[in-house]
């Protein structure tokens, strides 16, 4: 029996946890098209669960608060640490195409 490996696309969805990041309006675009099933890489899903969480409860979203919620989550180190949210940011260029990116 062949195992099927689900679509990926890595950077894309680099760049659309970089957008959320960057962008509030970015969040609410990515969250009406995207679950977190939809992302391959469990770290991204986790990234994609904390900035929902934060936004879902009107806090402010930014590498301070997504680290420390998923500080709290026990899961920071697991999904790369604070490096790993900032290179997120680093990777895109501007918020706005979070659309095409997700």
């Amino acid at each position: 029996m062949i195992e099927r490996i689900p679509p990926q696309n890595i950077d894309a969805e680099k760049s659309t946890l970089g957008s959320m990041l960057l962008e509030k309006e970015a969040i609410f675009t990515a969250t009406e098209i995207l679950k977190p099933d939809d992302f391959y890489r469990e770290a991204h899903r986790q990234i994609f669960q904390a900035v929902s969480a934060l936004s879902g409860r009107g806090e402010p979203v930014d590498l301070v608060t997504v680290a420390e919620e998923l500080r709290q989550r026990n899961l920071l180190e697991q999904v790369g640490g604070a490096s790993y949210l900032a290179s997120l940011a680093n990777c895109v260029p501007t918020a706005a195409n979070v659309e095409h990116y997700a």
